[in-house]
């Protein structure tokens, strides 16, 4: 967890995964795999985060990545089970992240259809 590395290993782990897993039942859209990974992936570092389990030189900005990838919602859950919800900069940094996110997830769910066409036709 401490270097940039093992971050960049779990987004293509976890990105990669999301592919087998709708090879495996392709009725779910990989985009929906990735944020659910995302988001366990997220709420499992945040979890270690909060216990201390993590080595001391670890950041929060490091742990910000996970939620920037997509893991917003986990990370909001672990924050909730840890009692770390306050009104302080780390707390108003996830919520900026689950924003984004929110209108991302809302103007890709709104606009699927269209953006399937686009690739499709890219892609052949």
């Amino acid at each position: 967890m401490c270097c940039f590395g093992v971050r960049v290993f779990l987004l293509i782990f976890i990105t990669v995964l999301s592919f087998v897993f709708h090879r495996l039942y392709p009725q779910i859209p990989v985009v929906a795999y990735y944020l659910l990974l995302a988001n366990f992936l997220a709420f499992m570092i945040f979890s270690l985060f909060f216990r201390g389990a993590l080595p001391n030189f670890v950041k929060p900005g490091a742990v910000h990545y996970f939620s920037l990838i997509g893991g917003s919602i986990g990370s909001f859950v672990s924050m909730a089970v840890f009692s770390k919800i306050r009104k302080d900069s780390f707390t108003l940094i996830e919520l900026v992240i689950f924003v984004f996110w929110l209108i991302l997830v809302t103007v890709v769910a709104l606009n699927f259809i269209k953006i399937s066409e686009f690739f499709y036709e890219f892609l052949i």
